[in-house]
């Protein structure tokens, strides 16, 4: 029915059945006089219908689900002259849908100044209750109910999801560094326990950015709400990614940023402990001195890794450091 990034010239009432929005992951890089996404939606088009659905879900990711008689898309922005599509709207299984055209739309407001009056009416009503309850939120969430009378554009607030002490006490000091060095640049940062999630998502807003950790969920409807919070970031402070969906990401319009690598030696070596202690039977014995049992017995003998040979699955950066402490102790 509409196809994201075309103007929209029509809007659509429901009647029966589901329709379904969704954006492209795609990359927008030009090749050519079109770029990937116009050369799919316009592949979209020649595609047969059992197959479109199919495609859709390849290269897009869902937004939303229109369903109940009645509901109304696309209307606000046949409002406007150039309005551009959000998403793609397509129906989803079999539905009975009613399109009016922007041009009848606006001959019939014309022609009924009663009816314009009465809708321009309750759309006044929906918008100033919901725009008075987001910039107070906003406002309360970016000043802490105070004005700083710090620019926002000078200033980037992040709100840092999963905290723990030793993470709170190592950036405080970092963030404080970082501000008192720019001057024309400064950083906020708030910290919450809680995890990143669907349901823990709208606590970000009022941010531009959130930092997450490794078990943080920033899926799909995640990243839908904190795009329309205005969070154009996520800061992940690990290397893995796995738990991010950058297909959404892409097609929010958002930016991901990880920590490729760091503090490698520090893995290495706690890897090397870990050898150490299951070799040794440290932790068998500590449990018996702490039983104050100081039995010298078979069970806590261990061997030499002096001489051995040592195998090392994945050997990048971490795997190549804790080869060279195994060569430390004569081993191949």
């Amino acid at each position: 029915f509409i196809e994201e990034g075309t103007i929209i010239d029509k809007f659509m009432i429901l009647e029966s059945g589901q329709l379904v929005r969704t954006k492209l992951h795609i990359l927008d890089e030009e090749s050519g006089a079109k770029g990937r996404r116009a050369s799919f939606r316009s592949s979209l088009r020649n595609t047969k219908r059992a197959e479109v659905s199919a495609s859709i879900k390849r290269n897009a990711v869902e937004v939303d689900t229109i369903e109940g008689h009645g509901r109304v898309t696309g209307l606000l922005h046949n409002i406007k002259d150039g309005s551009t599509a959000f998403a793609t709207v397509t129906s989803k299984g079999s539905a009975k849908v009613w399109v009016m055209h922007k041009t009848d739309f606006r001959d019939i407001l014309a022609s009924k100044p009663e009816f314009m009056f009465d809708l321009l009416g309750a759309m006044a009503t929906e918008l100033r209750t919901g725009s008075k309850s987001l910039r107070t939120l906003m406002t309360n969430l970016k000043t802490g109910g105070k004005s700083d009378g710090t620019d926002a554009k000078d200033t980037l607030r992040v709100l840092c999801y999963d905290t723990t002490s030793w993470v709170s006490e190592a950036f405080k000091p970092a963030v404080e560094a970082f501000n008192k060095s720019h001057d024309d640049f400064q950083m906020i940062i708030d910290y919450t326990s809680e995890r990143l999630g669907p349901q823990t998502a709208t606590y970000a807003a009022g941010y531009e950015a959130v930092c997450t950790f490794v078990n943080d969920t920033a899926d799909a409807d995640t990243m839908q709400t904190l795009s329309r919070l205005g969070v154009s970031m996520i800061a992940q402070r690990a290397a893995g990614f796995d738990r991010i969906d950058t297909k959404a990401a892409r097609a929010y319009g958002m930016t991901v940023a990880r920590v490729p690598a760091y503090s490698p030696y520090a893995v290495a070596e706690h890897g090397i402990a870990l050898l150490m202690a299951v070799n040794r039977k440290t932790s068998k014995a500590s449990n018996r001195v702490k039983m104050a049992n100081f039995t010298l017995d078979a069970g806590l003998m261990g061997m030499d890794i002096h001489g051995k040979t040592v195998g090392v699955m994945g050997t990048g950066k971490i795997g190549q450091i804790l080869c060279n402490i195994i060569l430390g102790f004569g081993a191949k």
